[in-house]
């Protein structure tokens, strides 16, 4: 029932409601079943400033609370239509790192006058709405150069939002396309504002003593930029075909002077207001105004600008395992790049069909097949348009394929796509395909059964007598997964989704997924070296044929190696970090979370982690009882373990050593010595050499727990009065300059020698 009094007495609860709800258990949730959802809503406070946009208090005049009393018309002296670019600008790199409109550029009132109401023309869209001669007697300060670069910079807004919009992305998490009922000049092509911005430029140029000549300078500065930038960004995708990026390095070229000439603008503070919101279409009320100072802004820039010009190196298409390096390497810059850099990628990768503009979807997943597992078969070799007799083997291989190019083509292209997604979302976009590519698996194996009887394959007789064949669709397949398994989890310590008692367990897993995809890329080698023996002996008296497909073999092999040897530098490093977490565990100076966990324990902990991996068929999940007992090392010595930690970390820095030796990129028969991709080698580079440092640092971190173990050891055995050694571990966090390498937690341990009481 509900209660109702014509003399309710208001009074204050929070000190009784606060001393109630401090008497709750964590966990413990009261609920009235009478409150419902109708009761929720009617709980908001109307005509609070901070729900209703409408509200006014007492005191405010009507008139002049709901609109500003700025005068768009007035004439700017020079020194203020500096400070108001480069507040448009300030703006507009809060908008690409995600704020909405509506508390950024939208807060300006000389572009909510030129896009509201939504003009038909060029024309209309002018700061002297309803004027009879259009504003041509207004100062031309205002209404060429300061209208001029308004209009391009909503053009440049245009290009980005076209572009984010038509690409995954996370609305309020990466960026905010809602446009409140604006228009950003969508219909106008990109003439029309080159013209008012050469105008705007003539113009300045032609007061030579009308306008101070540093402030003039820094006008025509800002006003040449925009153009570059707009150029830039209407490129967009047509970077394929014209490799231009003159735009973008013109724009890096002026930001030094930008910053220079920050201080000649006056800022007119009164030209934005957060009162505009009331005016926009929006479910929200207005929020603040979001304000970024000029060197952030800039640093976005620039770092916009340089993205835009090293994109161009993923362009040259150099085989499927090249490509994923480089948008991998790339799209792990920190700070990432922006969205509209990662959306534009997104396109570039697949675009009508076209990867990179260059080669169709069905040759990019034929030429990772013939990369991995399939080098000069018969399998990528058949084509229907060459035999058309369905009776024919071939012709039947050929259907077969056509079908697996079909249904692995989307998923595949995928891996490459989801890169593009922040951090997290990658993360979380392939715990969900991990589970279709289990399922691809099967339908791969199948497949495999049917393409081995057509094709007469001979079986592998392995040294116990056992015949085997090589399935080589679901081989790759099961690649592809295992690679997915392991940038879960190395993710999860990028993210630092793991707490610090978890880090033995999920070091010694990734370890054990690494050992898995080795003994894989070993079966592939072998079969690999077996099929093309069989294909040589074949061809014995076709010398030419001979020599290429030995070049084709050779190729896969060294791939093969490649692959195997970052493999391995990872599962040696995994091997000592555990190893080096068991002890600090196990001598309990691993710090812990500071709160008891009482709904929590280490094998709801280990469900929780191996949630995405549940479902997955093979590899097995390994059960929780081998995984502790694997993961504490249980019945292994302090020694052994050191021991193994020591080897383990020294195997590791020579692996890495000899994948930076390797290079970043495969070598291809084009071109096998020279790089066309400097700035992402360079990238990859000091990602490995962030990874050796790191390996140097757990060589420190062994030698010091070592010594203070031994220390420890010393002082249990000695007087009471002999000093004692208390260990400290520190943990780095991601970001910070003592974590070298995202993915490697190395503990930083410190000795504090402590003098005993007696």
């Amino acid at each position: 029932m509900r209660v109702t009094s014509q003399s309710v007495v208001p009074r204050d609860i929070t000190d009784e409601f606060t001393e109630a709800a401090s008497k709750l258990s964590t966990g413990q949730l009261v609920k009235d079943e009478y409150f419902t959802l109708f009761e929720a809503v009617g709980a908001l406070e109307i005509m609070d400033s901070k729900m209703d946009s409408g509200f006014l208090g007492p005191d405010e005049n009507h008139a002049q609370a709901l609109e500003d009393d700025y005068d768009i018309t007035r004439e700017l002296a020079p020194e203020e239509v500096v400070g108001i670019m480069d507040g448009l600008l300030c703006h507009e790199m809060a908008w690409h790192m995600g704020h909405p409109l509506s508390q950024t550029l939208f807060t300006s009132l000389y572009l909510d006058r030129l896009l509201w109401p939504v003009p038909n023309t060029l024309e209309e869209a002018r700061f002297t709405r309803g004027s009879a001669d259009g504003g041509n007697e207004e100062p031309p300060l205002v209404n060429l150069v300061l209208r001029a670069y308004c209009m391009a910079l909503v053009k440049c807004c245009d290009y980005v939002h076209a572009r984010v919009a038509a690409e995954y992305y996370y609305e309020e998490e990466d960026f905010v396309t809602q446009l409140y009922n604006r228009n950003l000049l969508s219909p106008f092509d990109l003439d029309p504002f080159l013209d008012l911005l050469d105008r705007a430029a003539a113009w300045i140029d032609e007061q030579q003593d009308g306008i101070n000549e540093e402030v003039r300078a820094a006008i025509k500065l800002r006003i040449d930029f925009r153009r570059d930038l707009l150029l830039g960004l209407y490129q967009d995708i047509d970077v394929i075909q014209n490799r231009s990026s003159e735009n973008f390095r013109a724009c890096l070229s002026r930001l030094s002077d930008l910053a220079q000439s920050a201080s000649i603008g006056k800022p007119v503070p009164e030209s934005f207001s957060w009162k505009v919101q009331r005016r926009l279409a929006s479910t929200v009320p207005p929020r603040p105004m979001v304000n970024i100072s000029q060197d952030d802004a800039l640093a976005h820039l620039k770092r916009l600008c340089q993205d835009g010009i090293d994109l161009q190196e993923i362009l040259d298409y150099r085989g499927p395992h090249n490509v994923k390096v480089a948008v991998w390497t790339m799209l792990s810059r920190k700070p990432q790049p922006s969205v509209y850099i990662r959306s534009l990628l997104q396109t570039l990768i697949v675009n009508s069909a076209m990867v990179l503009g260059v080669v169709s979807v069905r040759d990019f997943l034929y030429d990772e097949l013939a990369e991995l597992v399939l080098p000069t078969s018969l399998l990528l070799q058949a084509n229907t348009d060459q035999t058309e007799m369905p009776s024919n083997p071939r012709f039947q291989i050929a259907q077969h394929m056509d079908g697996f190019v079909k249904r692995f083509s989307q998923p595949f292209v995928d891996t490459f796509r989801s890169a593009c997604l922040n951090r997290c979302r990658i993360r979380r976009t392939v715990c969900h395909t991990l589970v279709d590519w289990d399922n691809l698996q099967m339908e791969a194996e199948d497949l495999d059964e049917q393409l081995r009887t057509l094709s007469n394959e001979s079986p592998l007789i392995l040294s116990n007598g056992d015949s085997t064949y090589s399935y080589p669709l679901s081989s790759w397949t099961y690649h592809q997964k295992l690679n997915q398994f392991r940038l879960i989890l190395q993710l999860g310590f990028e993210l630092s989704i793991y707490s610090p008692e978890e880090l033995p367990g999920m070091y010694w897993y990734l370890s054990h997924i690494c050992s898995t995809h080795l003994g894989h890329l070993d079966r592939i080698r072998t079969f690999t070296v077996a099929t093309a023996k069989r294909n040589l002996t074949a061809l014995a008296g076709k010398k030419r044929d001979a020599v290429e497909r030995h070049a084709v073999l050779q190729k896969s092999l060294r791939l093969l190696e490649r692959l195997s040897t970052q493999i391995v530098a990872v599962d040696a490093f995994a091997i000592s970090l555990h190893a080096l977490y068991v002890l600090l565990g196990r001598h309990h100076i691993l710090p812990t979370a500071s709160s008891p966990q009482a709904y929590s324990s280490e094998r709801l902990r280990y469900e929780l982690r191996m949630k995405p991996f549940l479902p997955i068929t093979l590899p097995e999940l390994v059960p929780y009882d081998d995984y502790r007992r694997e993961a504490l090392l249980e019945g292994d010595s302090d020694g052994a373990v050191l021991e193994r930690a020591t080897k383990a970390i020294t195997e590791a820095r020579k692996a890495w050593e000899t994948t930076l030796a390797n290079g970043a990129f495969a070598p291809t028969s084009s071109d096998p010595t020279t790089s066309t991709t400097p700035a992402i080698e360079e990238d990859w580079k000091k990602d490995v050499k962030d990874t050796m440092r790191a390996c140097i640092g757990t060589s420190l971190a062994i030698e010091s727990l070592k010594k203070g173990l031994a220390m420890r050891n010393t002082s249990k055995g000695s007087s009471p009065d002999s000093p004692s050694v208390d260990l400290r571990v520190d943990i780095p966090e991601v970001g910070s300059k003592a974590r070298f390498h995202d993915w490697w937690a190395v503990p930083q341990i410190s000795q504090n020698t402590l003098r005993s009481k007696t």
